[in-house]
């Protein structure tokens, strides 16, 4: 959110898609093949019962709310209204509206006591802000010891292997040399910030988090045509290739999962 004008630009467009957005970004293969790295990882790394979870830029609450269904404390951030109402009605649907709090604000200005948080969650929201840095010390900041940060971005690389395999030469050169690295993937959606594998690693060990692990998702399926993306045997692919690190820096997402480091 480069000011207060692009972040009502953000909001307005996030509150226009609320009605729809799980089911336009959370279902089909890709979606699905996304979801089961990021929810098979962080059943695995969040044992402490029950956890105090921030879900910075959380929006409707798809990957925080089945976390409250297990017992933990979910705070869901975001800048939409209506994504934040959607949330809610999904908390009601699930039975577990006292274990969820919405709160409409900005990710990184966390207004949040120093070691509040068992766990901070940023999946799909990163690209938006303008200072990446600030961002994750904040997220440091509000994270108890050991606490953790499961954190998805766009993969800069991908855009441009993408491109070229569309025969976009130009394009994917303007890609690999914009230093900012933001894209605009289709007219009307907000600006994305990408990251290369070694730019986001490098910006949570400034911010003193100690890697836990660098996976990939959606290494191939965003390179194939649509009729080939329904195979049950790329499914099982995609899962097995996300644990191979150096596959990470080609996928269309790259999850990064650290935990808090004493400054």
């Amino acid at each position: 959110m480069k000011n207060v004008k692009s972040g009502e630009k953000l909001a307005k467009h996030y509150d226009a898609l609320a009605e729809e957005y799980d089911v336009r970004y959370h279902h089909g293969l890709r979606a699905k093949i996304r979801n089961q790295i990021i929810f098979s990882t962080l059943e695995k790394l969040i044992t402490k019962k029950p956890s105090r979870i921030l879900d910075a830029g959380g929006g409707t609450g798809f990957y925080s709310i089945p976390l409250a269904v297990k017992g933990h404390e979910i705070i869901i951030l975001d800048v939409s209204e209506k994504m934040l109402k959607k949330a809610r009605e999904n908390a009601e649907e699930s039975n577990v509206t006292e274990r969820v709090r919405t709160i409409l604000g900005d990710i990184y200005r966390l207004n949040f006591p120093n070691s509040y948080f068992d766990v901070v969650l940023c999946h799909l929201a990163f690209g938006h802000v303008s200072k990446p840095l600030k961002t994750l010390r904040e997220f440091h900041r509000v994270l108890k010891k050991d606490g953790l940060l499961s954190l998805t971005v766009d993969n800069k690389y991908h855009h441009i292997i993408a491109e070229i395999l569309r025969g976009n030469f130009l394009k994917a050169e303007r890609i690999l040399r914009t230093e900012n690295f933001f894209v605009s993937p289709r007219k009307g959606i907000p600006e994305i910030r990408t990251f290369t594998k070694d730019e986001i690693v490098s910006l949570c060990k400034n911010a003193n988090f100690k890697i836990v692990s660098v996976k990939g998702m959606r290494i191939i399926s965003d390179y194939l045509p649509i009729a080939q993306r329904k195979s049950k045997v790329l499914d099982r692919l995609e899962t097995e290739m996300s644990k191979i690190e150096g596959l990470s820096s080609i996928g269309k997402h790259i999850y990064i999962v650290c935990r808090k480091a004493k400054i």
